[in-house]
C-alpha cells in the first residue's frame, strides 16, 4: 500500500487545484518560509480526519478554506482528496484504489467521501485503525509531535505507543463493549422499576375490567341505537343537502358562465387593446418611415442639384478650352503659313546663291587673265581694289545684319504683343479662380462650424442616450431584484407555511393527531401550544427555550377528548403525545413585583405572548412561573433574588433552572416551531412591500423606457441632419479642390507667359544695343571704303583703262559677292525665323493636347455626372413613391383603429353588464351557500361524532347501525341506556385491554431482564477478552519498540544507551511511559536537562523504533530534522533511506542532507501574496530553492 497522490483545492494557500504525485522512496517538498509548504501536512491530516483547529494551525475550522488576496476573491469551500494504492488489501476496503476525500463549506457543512460515495468520519476512522494513518497515529509527524512526545506526561504519550503495537482496534472494542455494558445495566435499572410498577396495577386492572365488560355490553346497544338515529337524521339531511347542491350547481354553472365570458371579454379586451397599440404603432413607423424616405428624397435631390452644378461647371470648363484650343489651332495655321513662306524664300536665296557662284566664278577667271600681265602698277592696284573690296565686303555684312537685326526686332515686338494679351486674360482668370476659390473656402468654414456643431450636438445626444440606457438598465435590473426578492419571499412563506402545515419538526405522534382530527376521526382538538400562542419575533428563542418539549403538547377541549386521542395513538402504535384539556388545566402565576425592576427584566414569559381568551390558563400553566432575561448575566441575579424559586430564561436561550442549575448551549432541534407563524406573517408583509416595490421600479422602468425611445429619435434626427451636413461639405470640398486645381493651372500658364516675356523684352535690349553697334560699323566701313578708293585713283596711270577694266570686274566680282553674302545672310535668318516658328509649333501642339485630354477627362466625367444624376433622379422618385405609399397606408390603419376603438367600447359595455349579471349571482350564490354549509355543518357534525366517539365512516356505521323504524320509540330507549351506563359511575373502558396489556407486558418484560442480564455477562467476557489480549499484544510490541530505541538511539548518537519502561509495571494499558536516554560522555538526570536537537533525535529514535515494529504505508514528516547539526541530518537522511524500503516518505524540509537523499522534489513557492504554487525540481535545484 503506498500513497499515490494528493489533491488540493481551495485549501489555506492553494486555491486553485493542485496535486502532488508521489512514488516510492523519499519524496520532499522544500520552499522557502511562509511558501506555504507545510500546508501540504495539515492537508494530509485534514483530510485523515482531524478535528483539532489548534493543530491545523488555524484559530476555527473556516480558516482551512482560502480566504482569499487583494487581487483574488474568497472561495466558499476547501477539499482535499488523498489516493492511496491497495492492490495489496492492507486496507479493510474491496477496491484496488481508495480516495478519501473531505470537503469543507463556509457554511459550516462538512462532507467525508471514500471512492465518491458519502461515509461518516467514524467510518475513516476505522478503515486506518492499526495501520498508523489514523487521526492519532504517527503517519504525520510534525515538530509540534517531535517535541511532544519528549515533553509531554507518561500517560500522554501511550496513544502513539497503543498505535504501533495494533491495539486501537482492541480499544475501540473495548470501549464500544464497556459502553454497551453500561447502556445494558441501565436498561436493566429501567426495566426492574416498570416491573415493579407494572405488579402494583396488576390485580386493581382486573376489578376495573369486569365493571367496564358490563359498560361495554350497554354501550354496545347504545351505539347502535345511537348510530341509527344519527343515520336517520342523515338521511333526511342528506336530501335536503342534495336539493341545495343542485340549486348552488345551477347558480354556480350561471356564475362560472359569466365568469367565462367576463375572462373571454377581458381577453377580448386585452387583444384589442394590443391590436390598437399595433396601429398605433405600424401609423407611427409608417410615418417616420415616410419622413425618412421624404428626407432621403430631398437628399437625393440635393445631390442631383450638387451634381448638376458640377455638370454645368464642367461645360463652362470645356467652353473655355475649346477656345484656348482655337486660339491655339489659330496661331499654328499662321505659324504653318510663315513657315512655308519663308521656307520658299529660302530656296529662292539658295537659287541666287548658287547663280551669284557661277558668275563669280567665270569673272574671277577672266580676271585673273587680265592679271596675269599686269605690272606692279596693276599689282598695287589691284591689291588698293582688294583692300576696297574688302571693305565693302565687311559692310555689306554689316548692313545685312543690321537688316536681320531690325527684322528680328520687329517680330519679338509683335510677339510681345501677344503674349501681353495672352498675361492679361490669364491673370484676369486666376483672379476669377481665386475670388471663387475665396467663397468656397467661406462655405467650407460654414460647413466644418455646422458639422462640428451637429457632432457636438450628435454626442450631446449619445450622452444623454447613454444616462438614459444606465438608467433604463438600473431601473430593469431595480425592477428584476424587487420581483426575484418578492417571488424569494413568497417561496420562504410558501415552504415556512407547508412545514407549518405539515406539522414539520413536530414529532410523529402530534403529526398523526392533528392529521386524524383534521379528517373528523377525533373531536376537541384545537392544536399544538406553538400554533395557539402568538409570540414577537424577538421573544421566540427565550418562550421557545421556556416551554421546551412542552411545545408539542396538544391543547383539546375536554379530558374525555385526550383520552380518545390517548386510545387512538396507543391502538395505531404512533407513539406518545401530551395532552392538555381546557376543562383541568390552571394556572400558576408568579407574582413578578420584586423582580420588575431588576435591571436585565424583560417580563415573564406568559405576559410576553398572546393567545386566545379560553386558553389563557395553558398558556398560565406553562410560562407563569417563568421569567425572561436579557442574559445570562441578568438571569442568574433575577432568579438569585427569587431563591431560584422561579425558572429564568434568557433572549438568546439560556436558562437559569429553579432550584439553580444551568442549562445552555446551541439551540435545540426544534428551534423556530413557535416563531414560525409570525415568521410566515412578517415574510408576508415583506412580500407584499417588495411587491409594492417592483410594481413602481416596473412603472419606473417603463417611463425610462419611453424617455429612452424619444432620446433614440431625437439622436437619429441629429444624426440625420449631420449625414447631410457631411455631404454638403464634401461638395464643397471636392468644388474647392477642382478650382484649386484650374488656380494652379492657371497660375502656371501665366508664370510661363510672363517667362516668356521677359525673355523677349531681353532679347530686344541685345538686339536694339547690336543695331546700334552694326551702324557704327557701317560708318566706320564706310570711311575705309572712301580712303581705298582714293588711294585707287591716285594709282590708276596710263593705263587706265586696263585698269579700268580690271575694276568693272573687280566691281562686278564685288557685287555677286555681296549678293552671295547678302543672300546667305538672308537664308540664315531665313531658316533661324523658320526653326523659331517650328519650336513655338511644337510648343502649341503639346497645349493643344493637354487641353484636348482635358476636355476628354471632363467629357468623361460629365457622363458619369449623368449617369450619378439619373441614379438620384430615379432613387428621389422611388422615395417619394414608397412615402406616398406608406401615407396612403395611414388612412387605412387609422380606420381599423377607429374600428378596434368602437369594438372596445362595445367590449367595455358587455364586460359592465356581464359583471353587474355576476355580483347579482354570487349574491343568491353565497345566500344557497351559506344554507347549505349550515346543513353541512350539521352533516359533518352527525359525522364528526361517529368518528369521534365511535370511529366509523358513514359507511361502516351502516353496517352496525340499527334500522330505526320508529323515531320516538328510539329516543326514549337511548334516554335509558343512558341513564344505566350513568349509574356505573365511573368506568375505565379500556380497563379490559389494558389488564391484557400490562398482562402481556409484565411477563414480556421479565423475559426481557433475562436477556439484559445474559447480554450482560456477554459484554463482561468479552472486555474481560480483549483486555487479556490487549495487555498479551501490547507487552510484546512494547518489547520490541524498546529493543529498537536502544539500537536506533545509538545509531544516531554515535553511542550511548536509551531504554522505555513502565511507570507501573502491574497495569501496562494504563501505565505511563518513561523515556531515559544516556548520549555518550554525557550523564543524564532528567530528559529535560538535554539540548533542543538532542530531543529532537531523541523523538527522531522513538518513532523510528515505532516504525520498525509496525511500518506504516507512507509517513509525512514536517521539519522534524529542523533542530539537528548538519552531523545528525546526514545520519537521519541515511536512516530514513534505510527505512523507505518498507515505507514511504514523504518530508517537509529546509535541510539539504534531505533533500539530497530525496528520490523526488517539490516546490512550493509564493509568486503571488498568498497564493502557493507547486513545481517538480531536481535534486540539485531544490537546495538553492530552499534557501
Amino acid at each position: 500500500m503506498i500513497l499515490k497522490s494528493l489533491e488540493l483545492q481551495g485549501f489555506k494557500t492553494f486555491p486553485d487545484k493542485t496535486t502532488l504525485r508521489f512514488e516510492r522512496g523519499i519524496t520532499s517538498v522544500v520552499g522557502p518560509n511562509g511558501s506555504g509548504k507545510s500546508n501540504i501536512s495539515d492537508a494530509m491530516r485534514w483530510v485523515l480526519g482531524e478535528q483539532s483547529v489548534r493543530t491545523l494551525r488555524c484559530s476555527k475550522m473556516e480558516d482551512v478554506i482560502f480566504g482569499g488576496t487583494p487581487q483574488r476573491k474568497a472561495l466558499g469551500y476547501a477539499e482535499v482528496t488523498l489516493t492511496i494504492d491497495n492492490s495489496d488489501r492492507r486496507l479493510p476496503f474491496a477496491g484496488d484504489t481508495v480516495a478519501i476525500t473531505r470537503r469543507y463549506y463556509r457554511s459550516g457543512e462538512s462532507e467525508y467521501l471514500i471512492n465518491k460515495n458519502t461515509v461518516r468520519l467514524k467510518d475513516i476512522n476505522e478503515l486506518f485503525m492499526d495501520t498508523g494513518l489514523g487521526r492519532d497515529g504517527y503517519s504525520i509527524i510534525g515538530q509540534g509531535k517531535i517535541d511532544s512526545i519528549v515533553a509531554a506526561r507518561s500517560e500522554d504519550r501511550r496513544e502513539i505507543f497503543e498505535e504501533a503495537a495494533g491495539i486501537s482496534r482492541y480499544r475501540y472494542r473495548k470501549e464500544e463493549s464497556e459502553r454497551r455494558l453500561n447502556k445494558a445495566e441501565e436498561n436493566l435499572v429501567r426495566l426492574r422499576d416498570i416491573l415493579s410498577e407494572l405488579e402494583g396495577r396488576v390485580e386493581p386492572l382486573r376489578i376495573q375490567a369486569e365493571k367496564a365488560e358490563q359498560f361495554i355490553a350497554l354501550d354496545q346497544e347504545k351505539k347502535g341505537l345511537e348510530i341509527g338515529i344519527w343515520l336517520t337524521t342523515l338521511d333526511r339531511s342528506g336530501k335536503v343537502l342534495r336539493e341545495h347542491g343542485e340549486k348552488i350547481s345551477l347558480a354556480q354553472a350561471q356564475h362560472n358562465q359569466l365568469e367565462e365570458e367576463i375572462q373571454a371579454l377581458a381577453g377580448k379586451t386585452e387583444e384589442n387593446y394590443r391590436n390598437t397599440n399595433r396601429c398605433t404603432v405600424e401609423m407611427e413607423e409608417a410615418r417616420n418611415q415616410a419622413a425618412s424616405l421624404d428626407e432621403q428624397a430631398v437628399r437625393a435631390e440635393g445631390q442631383k442639384s450638387l451634381l448638376e452644378n458640377d455638370l454645368a461647371h464642367n461645360g463652362e470648363n470645356i467652353h473655355r478650352l475649346e477656345g484656348q484650343i482655337q486660339e491655339a489651332s489659330r496661331s499654328g495655321e499662321d505659324t504653318d503659313q510663315e513657315i512655308q513662306a519663308k521656307r520658299e524664300e529660302m530656296a529662292g536665296k539658295d537659287r541666287q546663291i548658287q547663280e551669284s557662284r557661277d558668275r563669280l566664278l567665270t569673272f574671277t577667271q577672266r580676271l585673273e587673265e587680265l592679271r596675269q600681265g599686269a605690272d606692279e602698277a596693276t599689282r598695287q592696284m589691284e591689291e588698293a581694289s582688294v583692300k576696297l573690296a574688302e571693305v565693302n565686303a565687311s559692310l555689306a555684312e554689316e548692313r545685312i545684319r543690321l537688316s536681320s537685326t531690325q527684322s528680328s526686332m520687329a517680330e519679338i515686338r509683335l510677339r510681345a504683343g501677344a503674349v501681353e494679351d495672352s498675361v492679361r486674360l490669364a491673370q484676369e482668370r486666376t483672379q476669377t479662380a481665386r475670388q471663387e476659390a475665396s467663397q468656397l473656402e467661406e462655405m467650407l468654414s460654414d460647413a466644418q462650424q455646422t458639422v462640428a456643431g451637429l457632432e457636438n450636438t450628435v454626442k450631446g445626444y449619445e450622452m444623454r442616450l447613454e444616462s438614459r440606457r444606465a438608467r433604463t438598465k438600473i431601473a430593469q435590473e431595480t425592477w428584476n431584484r424587487l420581483t426575484l426578492d418578492y417571488n424569494e419571499q413568497l417561496r420562504r412563506a410558501k415552504l415556512l407555511e407547508d412545514l407549518e402545515r405539515n406539522l414539520e419538526g413536530f414529532a410523529q405522534s402530534v403529526k398523526s393527531v392533528m392529521k386524524e382530527a383534521g379528517r373528523g376521526m377525533l373531536s376537541g382538538i384545537c392544536g399544538p401550544v406553538t400554533q395557539l400562542l402568538q409570540v414577537p419575533r424577538e421573544y421566540a428563542v427565550a418562550l421557545e427555550t421556556a416551554l421546551g418539549a412542552s411545545m408539542q403538547h396538544i391543547v383539546v377541549e375536554t379530558e374525555q377528548d385526550a383520552k380518545n386521542a390517548i386510545r387512538l395513538l396507543k391502538q395505531r402504535d404512533w407513539g406518545r403525545a401530551t395532552f392538555l384539556p381546557l376543562t383541568t388545566i390552571r394556572g400558576n402565576v408568579y407574582d413578578a413585583k420584586s423582580i420588575r425592576s431588576m435591571e436585565g427584566f424583560v417580563g415573564m414569559a406568559n405576559e410576553l405572548c398572546a393567545c386566545d381568551g379560553k386558553y389563557r390558563q395553558i398558556r398560565d400553566s406553562l410560562l407563569g412561573r417563568v421569567a425572561v432575561a436579557e442574559d445570562l448575566d441578568s438571569a442568574a441575579s433575577i432568579a438569585k433574588a427569587t431563591g431560584y424559586r422561579l425558572r429564568v430564561v434568557s433572549l438568546d436561550g439560556q436558562v437559569v433552572n429553579a432550584g439553580g442549575s444551568l442549562t445552555g448551549g446551541s439551540k435545540g432541534r426544534n428551534s423556530g416551531l413557535l416563531s414560525r407563524a409570525s415568521e410566515i406573517q412578517r415574510i408576508r408583509e415583506k412580500a407584499s412591500d417588495l411587491q409594492g416595490q417592483a410594481e413602481e421600479a416596473a412603472a419606473q422602468y417603463h417611463q425610462r423606457q419611453t424617455e429612452l425611445s424619444a432620446c433614440e429619435g431625437e439622436l437619429e434626427a441629429a444624426r440625420g441632419e449631420l449625414a447631410s451636413a457631411q455631404e454638403e461639405r464634401i461638395r464643397i470640398q471636392a468644388q474647392r479642390a477642382q478650382v484649386g486645381r484650374e488656380l494652379e493651372q492657371l497660375e502656371e500658364t501665366a508664370a510661363g507667359l510672363e517667362r516668356e516675356q521677359t525673355d523677349s523684352m531681353g532679347r530686344l535690349g541685345e538686339l536694339e544695343q547690336r543695331e546700334k553697334e552694326t551702324r557704327q560699323a557701317i560708318a566706320r566701313l564706310e570711311e575705309e571704303s572712301a580712303v581705298a578708293q582714293e588711294e585707287a585713283r591716285k594709282l590708276s596711270g596710263s593705263r587706265e583703262e586696263q585698269m579700268a577694266r580690271c575694276d568693272d570686274i573687280s566691281q562686278t566680282i564685288q557685287e555677286i559677292r555681296m549678293g552671295e553674302f547678302s543672300a546667305q545672310k538672308d537664308r540664315d535668318a531665313l531658316a533661324a525665323a523658320v526653326s523659331g516658328l517650328e519650336e513655338r509649333k511644337r510648343d502649341s501642339a503639346g497645349t493643344v493636347a493637354r487641353l484636348q485630354q482635358e476636355i476628354r477627362d471632363l467629357e468623361e466625367k460629365n457622363r458619369e455626372l449623368q449617369e450619378q444624376i439619373a441614379g438620384c433622379t430615379a432613387q428621389g422618385e422611388t422615395y417619394r413613391s414608397q412615402a406616398k405609399t406608406l401615407r396612403e397606408s395611414l388612412e387605412g390603419i387609422s380606420q381599423k383603429r377607429a374600428g378596434l376603438e368602437q369594438e372596445a367600447a362595445k367590449l367595455r359595455e358587455r364586460e359592465r353588464e356581464a359583471t353587474a349579471q355576476r355580483e347579482n349571482i354570487g349574491h343568491e350564490l353565497a345566500r344557497l351557500q351559506e344554507r347549505s354549509d349550515n346543513l353541512q355543518k350539521e352533516y359533518d357534525s352527525i359525522l364528526t361524532r361517529l368518528w369521534e366517539e365511535y370511529e366509523l365512516t358513514r359507511r361502516e356505521a351502516e353496517e352496525v347501525g340499527e334500522r330505526i323504524e320508529d323515531l320516538s320509540t328510539a329516543q326514549r330507549r337511548l334516554a335509558e341506556l343512558k341513564n344505566k351506563i350513568k349509574a356505573l359511575g365511573a368506568v375505565n373502558v379500556g380497563a379490559v385491554v389494558e389488564y391484557q396489556e400490562v398482562s402481556q407486558r409484565y411477563t414480556f418484560l421479565k423475559g426481557q431482564i433475562g436477556d439484559v442480564e445474559k447480554s450482560k455477562k456477554e459484554l463482561l467476557d468479552l472486555i474481560g477478552d480483549l483486555t487479556q489480549h490487549m495487555r498479551q499484544q501490547f507487552s510484546e510490541r512494547f518489547a520490541q519498540i524498546n529493543r529498537n530505541f536502544g539500537t536506533i538511539f545509538r545509531e544516531l548518537f554515535g553511542g550511548g544507551a536509551a531504554e522505555l519502561s513502565f511507570t507501573d509495571e502491574s497495569d501496562v494499558l494504563t501505565s505511563g511511559i518513561e523515556i531515559k536516554v544516556h548520549p555518550p560522555g554525557k550523564i543524564v538526570t532528567h530528559i529535560e536537562s538535554l539540548s533542543g536537537g538532542e530531543k529532537a533525535l531523541v523523538a527522531i529514535s522513538i518513532y523510528f523504533a515505532i516504525m520498525r515494529v509496525n511500518p506504516p504505508p507512507f509517513c509525512i514528516l514536517d521539519e522534524i530534522e529542523a533542530a539537528l547539526d548538519d552531523v545528525n541530518v546526514a545520519r537521519f537522511a541515511q536512516y530514513l533511506r534505510r527505512m523507505s524500503a518498507h515505507s514511504q516518505f514523504i518530508t517537509i524540509t529546509h535541510r539539504r542532507g534531505t533533500m539530497e537523499s530525496s528520490d523526488m522534489l517539490y516546490g512550493v513557492t509564493m509568486q503571488d501574496q498568498g497564493i502557493s504554487k507547486l513545481l517538480a525540481m531536481r535534486p540539485e535545484e531544490a537546495t538553492e530553492f530552499g534557501t
